[in-house]
C-alpha cells in the first residue's frame, strides 16, 4: 500500500492510498464465490450461476462492498504512518476498483489545527482580592447546626395543645395530589418548614391538635404556585392522612457549647472565625479560577485559530448529555425545564466553542515547553487522593484504571501545570472587579430588575463548565 496525506485546509486533511491489484485480486474473488455459493436465481442450481450473470447482476455491488471494506482498513494506517489525528471519518472524493488496475481512493477528513503558539508569557492578568461573604458564613454555621439538630419527643409538662413550627409529624400519606396517586408510609414532615413530598402538607396540617397522635384525618387543599412543577399548578391534593407521632425539633443555640459540640472549636467567636477562614479559603479559589480564565482569554486573543467544526460538536453533546443525566438525577427532562435539546445546544456552543479552542492552546503551549507529568507527581496525588478517602491506594488505582479515569486524572493534572507555568510567567495585579457601567439617564431600580429577568439558568449548561480555564473538550 502506499499513501500520502496534505493539509488542504486549517483543519483538514486529504488521504491518497494506492493497493496493488494483487492485493485486492483474491479480496474481490473471495467476495464473488462468497455470492456463488449463496446466491438463489431462478433457472440455475445453488453454487452453479455462471460468473458472468453473477458479474451482471451484482459486480458493481460487490466491487463497492469491497472498496468501502478496504477505505476503513486502509484509512487508520495511513493516518499513522504519516502521524496524522483524524477527528472523522473519511468523506471520500473518489476512488477507482477496476479488474487489473490498483485500488485508488481520495478522502478527505478533518483534523486539529496547527497551532504553534506565540506571545504567552508576560500576559497581563487581573486578580480579584479574597473576601469574606458573612452569609456564606452564617450558610455555614447553620449547617453545622442543622447536624447537631435533634428530635425529641415533646416534653411531658408541655402544655400545647395545638402544633407548632418546629414541631415534626411522622405520618402516612394515602390519596391523590395533581392527579397522581400518593401512597407513602413513615413520612416526616415539619411544620413551617418546605414540604419535601407533598407541597402545602405541612400548611394543612398547621392547626392540628397535639391529641389527634394515632388518629387520621383527610386533608384537601390546593396545590401552591411556587415549588411545584408546572403540571401540578393549580390542581388539589385530597389525601387521608395517618397521624402516627409528633416529636419537636431542637435546635441548639449558638452558642459556646455548641462549639464544643462541633468538636471543631471551644467558643463560637472561634468557630465563626474558623469558618470565616475556611469561606475566605474557597473564595481564594474562586478568584484564582476568575483569574486563569482572563489569561486564557487573552492568550486566544494573541493566538487566533479556529478548531475542527467536530470537535465544537463532540463537546456540545458531552455537555448536553451532562445537563440531562444532572436532570435526570433531580427526576426532571428538558421539556420541563421550558427548553429543547437543540435550543440547549444552541446556548451550549458558545461555550463549547472557548473550551475546545482552550484546550488546544494549553496543549500546545504544554508541548512547546515540554510540560508533563511525571510518574513521581501522579502517584503521588493518587496516594493524597486514597489518603483523603481513606481507601488503598492500590484497589483506587485499579478502579480507575478500569473507568477510564486514569487518562482524564493525568490530562487534568498537566492542564493545571500548564496553567501554573502560565500563571507564574504573568504580570498579575491584585485589584477588585470593576463596577458594571449604569447607562446614562437610565433608571438604576430599571436596570437591576431587567438583570434579573435575563439571568441565565443553570440548565442551560452554565454549570457544566464554570471553570473554562480548565474544561477539557470530550474526546471521545
Amino acid at each position: 500500500m502506499q499513501s500520502s496525506i496534505e493539509r488542504i485546509g486549517p483543519v483538514e486533511c486529504r488521504v491518497k492510498v494506492e493497493i496493488p491489484w494483487a492485493e485486492v485480486s483474491p479480496r474481490l474473488m473471495g467476495k464473488m464465490n462468497d455470492l456463488r455459493r449463496r446466491a438463489r436465481i431462478r433457472g440455475f442450481r445453488p453454487g452453479k450461476v455462471p460468473p458472468a450473470v453473477l458479474e451482471r447482476m451484482f459486480g458493481k455491488g460487490v466491487r463497492d462492498e469491497l472498496a468501502r471494506d478496504l477505505v476503513t482498513e486502509t484509512f487508520p494506517n495511513a493516518c499513522s504512518e504519516h502521524a496524522t489525528t483524524p477527528l472523522t471519518q473519511p468523506l471520500v472524493e473518489e476512488s477507482n476498483l477496476d479488474k487489473g488496475e490498483s485500488f485508488t481512493y481520495a478522502a478527505r477528513f478533518e483534523v486539529p489545527p496547527e497551532i504553534v503558539p506565540v506571545d504567552f508569557t508576560g500576559v497581563p492578568v487581573r486578580r480579584r482580592p479574597t473576601v469574606v461573604d458573612e452569609a456564606k458564613v452564617t450558610a455555614e454555621l447553620d449547617k453545622k447546626r442543622e447536624e447537631l439538630t435533634e428530635l425529641q419527643p415533646l416534653p411531658e409538662d408541655s402544655d400545647r395543645e395545638t402544633t407548632q413550627a418546629l414541631d415534626v409529624w411522622t405520618v402516612d400519606l394515602d390519596g391523590d395530589v395533581g392527579g397522581q396517586r400518593v401512597n407513602s408510609k413513615d413520612v416526616e414532615v415539619e411544620i413551617g418548614a418546605p414540604d419535601k413530598l407533598v407541597p402545602g402538607l405541612a400548611a394543612a396540617l398547621g392547626d392540628l391538635k397535639l391529641a389527634s397522635v394515632g388518629g387520621v384525618m383527610k386533608a384537601e387543599f390546593d396545590l401552591p404556585e411556587e415549588n411545584v412543577p408546572p403540571e401540578l399548578q393549580g390542581k388539589k391534593a385530597v389525601i387521608n392522612v395517618g397521624l402516627r407521632a409528633v416529636r419537636v425539633k431542637v435546635v441548639p443555640e449558638l452558642d459556646d457549647e455548641f462549639a464544643k459540640d462541633t468538636g471543631d472549636a471551644e467558643t463560637i467567636d472561634e468557630l465563626r472565625a474558623k469558618l470565616a477562614d475556611e469561606v475566605r479559603g474557597a473564595d481564594a479559589d474562586v478568584a484564582e479560577q476568575e483569574a486563569r480564565r482572563r489569561l486564557v482569554e487573552a492568550l486566544l486573543e494573541r493566538n487566533d485559530f479556529e478548531p475542527a467544526p467536530s470537535m465544537v460538536a463532540r463537546e456540545v453533546a458531552a455537555q448536553v448529555d451532562q445537563t440531562k443525566r444532572q436532570l435526570a438525577q433531580q427526576g426532571l427532562a428538558l421539556q420541563q425545564i421550558g427548553t429543547t435539546e437543540q435550543q440547549l445546544a444552541g446556548r451550549i456552543r458558545p461555550q463549547a466553542h472557548f473550551n475546545v479552542k482552550a484546550y488546544l492552546l494549553l496543549d500546545a503551549i504544554g508541548k512547546a515547553k515540554e510540560l508533563e507529568v511525571t510518574d513521581e507527581e501522579f502517584d503521588a496525588e493518587l496516594e493524597k487522593m486514597a489518603e483523603e478517602g481513606g481507601q488503598n491506594v492500590a484497589r483506587m488505582r485499579a478502579t480507575m484504571e478500569k473507568d477510564g479515569q486514569l487518562l482524564m486524572m493525568r490530562a487534568q493534572m498537566r492542564e493545571e501545570k500548564i496553567l501554573d507555568f502560565l500563571m507564574a510567567e504573568a504580570e498579575v495585579t491584585e485589584a477588585p472587579d470593576p463596577e458594571p457601567e449604569e447607562e446614562v439617564g437610565a433608571d438604576p431600580e430599571a436596570i437591576v430588575s431587567e438583570g434579573d429577568e435575563g439571568a441565565t439558568p443553570a440548565a442551560d449548561g452554565d454549570d457544566a463548565s464554570d471553570d473554562a480555564a480548565d474544561a477539557k473538550p470530550d474526546e471521545g
